[in-house]
């Protein structure tokens, strides 16, 4: 008995004890606590009143008006935030030389959420990443020399809730609203088609389709009127052979017939043109031109886009990523989306066009296809393979061409904050040597290309090597840098031999890299590029162990006048010999990707027993049959091809959803 008290007291002692250590371990709360007996198994967390917002974080600032300096994506943005003691209450951008219509939606949303919610964590706008990136920086940077703590501001993660689901029904659904997407919606609704779509961007206006130079087109309005001699035959055999009839033959002819059609159109809308000969080497200039350059400023290019669509009564949801096909056995009966806060979007139709501009922004599947490649996208960060994928989890298949359509304005470098873009843009142009037809190595030291073609044709037989060695770097000497600083390319050239008719010399003439110095200092110190008194000293930097040799065995082809490695033009051979030397780190950037579904003439996407999907379509750079690998050497192209497969596929989409 004795025994058997003790053992009740030591068991209350060490329920007591557990008692208290259990209590110390619960976190106090404002309500009463309930008997263990009473508290459900899975307890559901309070419910806060719907229209209650949390508090915003409390913050201390020095009052007064701060201004930061960043880089956008064109241009260095001046921005200001002024504080009082407790919040954000005003944030200006006063200098910058964005695009102004995209800019305006960074405003719109980006500073707005920020004063709204005094929070850093806010989303950026789709399509305008850097832009909005830069402006959440520059608001940090004056946070920090306001006293604030930037940390919280970002934790402090702004959401929104998903609405309640979305339905509709319409007669075709288009997925992607750039050039293809535009045109195929502008041509179904002519059909008498009631026509929907998606855009992952917040505006017609992030569209790459309408930054571009211009379309290549035959027989159009522009080219009769200079009685040209360009014919659909002479362009069609070029391109077939050029491409070694990898490609789609009754597509690439039936889309070469359609160029006429399309710019016709545009025309209709509103678009101005001239034929000009591009800048680059092209069987297809002076009486068989075949460019189209569009005259209209961007501005005006989005109004046009909008007037259309409205007129042909298109309806376009923004800010919605197309997810999965609707299927009825084996056709397509519509889409599933979701909107940027996540509500759901169902859009039922009797035919679907995938219209998702490739692939350029999915780093996953450029790995998958370009194994080892390092490059820097030129544009379509919204392009990230979302029609594609569709199209294959439908039972679609991928065509067998793939390949990356270059960006012909030079190199680019993560390091640096200012890579090459088109020429009215800021930019560091010590990027540009890499295009100039001088030297250039791989990571090794090692030379491995006729450098002219880079020069002549950048965006097709010069495109490849670059892609396959990138990081390429460049090298030269103080001499080369004096030249180009003094009298440009154009003017050094022709005085080494280059000819009358030297195609791009036209574009180069009375260019000089005035800045050249300045943007050499600034590649030092960002470490792309590097300086030294000696070619070996220089090898050292990137580890480009050959370049001695390389650069020896170069100069007695300067010397002898013949490249009797890759035989480039000895207007491009210039002597690397007077100190001190520059060496360039260039990663390979593209605008698009090559490569997608295989479709018909008919833009209808294939299964794997090239059995058309009924009800399925796919246009522009998610069409994998469509488009050469290198990319043509025919300029305009890219979007001569997708103006007029975005028309087919309009067409053809409505006679089918019409029908059925």
């Amino acid at each position: 008995m004795k025994r058997f008290k003790n053992f009740l007291s030591l068991l209350l002692v060490l329920l007591m004890i557990v008692a208290m250590f259990t209590g110390c371990g619960t976190p106090t709360t404002t309500e009463p606590e309930k008997p263990a007996t009473e508290q459900p198994e899975e307890p559901e967390p309070p419910k806060e009143p719907e229209d209650e917002k949390e508090e915003p974080i409390t913050q201390s600032y020095k009052a007064g008006t701060y201004s930061e300096k960043v880089y956008g994506y064109l241009s260095y943005l001046n921005v200001e935030t002024t504080f009082s003691d407790t919040k954000i209450t005003d944030i200006k951008i006063t200098e910058h030389d964005e695009t102004p219509e995209l800019l305006a939606m960074v405003e719109e949303q980006v500073v707005r959420d920020i004063i709204d919610n005094q929070s850093l964590g806010v989303d950026v706008v789709s399509g305008a990443t850097m832009s909005s990136m830069a402006v959440i920086n520059a608001v940090s940077k004056s946070v920090e020399a306001a006293g604030g703590d930037v940390s919280a501001l970002r934790a402090n993660r702004v959401t929104k809730e998903p609405g309640p689901d979305e339905e509709y029904t319409t007669d075709v659904v288009i997925v992607g609203m750039g050039a293809s997407g535009f045109m195929a919606a502008h041509n179904a609704a002519a059909q008498g088609a009631k026509v929907m779509a998606v855009e992952k961007g917040a505006s017609i206006a992030v569209s790459n389709g309408l930054r571009v130079s211009g379309p290549f087109a035959i027989d159009t309005p522009v080219l009769r009127a200079q009685n040209s001699k360009l014919t659909v035959d002479k362009a069609f055999y070029h391109m077939m052979n050029y491409s070694k009839w990898s490609v789609n033959a009754p597509l690439v002819r039936r889309s070469l017939e359609t160029s006429s059609e399309s710019v016709t159109q545009l025309l209709d809308m509103g678009y101005e043109f001239r034929e000009a000969d591009f800048r680059f080497e092209t069987p297809f200039k002076g009486d068989y031109g075949g460019f189209h350059l569009i005259l209209n400023p961007y501005s005006e290019r989005i109004n046009i886009w909008e007037k259309t669509l409205k007129e042909d009564g298109v309806e376009v949801l923004y800010n919605t990523t197309g997810e999965k096909l609707l299927m009825d056995g084996d056709k397509v009966v519509g889409i599933e989306a979701k909107r940027r806060d996540g509500t759901k979007v169902t859009i039922h139709a009797n035919a679907v066009i995938l219209s998702t501009g490739g692939f350029i922004g999915n780093k996953q599947m450029i790995a998958e296809h370009f194994s080892g490649v390092t490059f820097n996208p030129a544009g379509g960060s919204l392009s990230t393979g979302d029609g594609i994928r569709m199209a294959q989890e439908a039972g679609a298949v991928l065509d067998k061409t793939f390949g990356l359509c270059g960006n012909e304005y030079g190199g680019t470098n993560t390091k640096a904050k200012r890579s090459a873009k088109q020429d009215k843009f800021d930019q560091n142009t010590a990027f540009k040597f890499g295009f100039y037809g001088v030297l250039n190595v791989d990571a090794q030291g090692n030379r491995f290309m006729d450098e002219g073609k880079l020069v002549d044709y950048p965006m097709s037989f010069g495109s490849e090597p670059i892609m396959r060695h990138s990081p390429f770097y460049t090298v030269v000497d103080q001499a080369y840098v004096d030249a180009m600083r003094e009298i440009g390319l154009y003017e050094y050239t022709r005085a080494k031999g280059a000819p009358d008719d030297w195609v791009i010399g036209e574009y180069f003439k009375g260019k000089v890299l005035t800045n050249i110095d300045a943007d050499l200092e600034e590649g030092i110190k960002e470490g792309w590029v590097y300086k030294a008194d000696t070619i070996e000293e220089l090898a050292t930097f990137f580890g480009t162990e050959n370049l001695k040799e390389t650069v020896e065995k170069y100069n007695e082809h300067v010397a002898n006048g013949f490249d009797a490695q890759f035989g480039k033009d000895p207007m491009y051979l210039s002597p690397i010999s007077e100190g001190p030397f520059y060496i360039v780190e260039n990663e390979f950037s593209a605008w698009s990707t090559i490569g997608g579904v295989r479709v018909d003439e008919n833009l209808r996407a294939l299964n794997n027993k090239n059995r058309p999907i009924p009800g399925l379509y796919v246009a522009g750079a998610d069409a994998g049959s469509l488009y050469s690998t290198p990319y043509y050497d025919v300029p305009g192209t890219f979007y001569g091809l997708a103006i007029a497969s975005g028309t087919i596929a309009g067409q053809e989409a409505a006679k089918f959803s019409l029908n059925n």
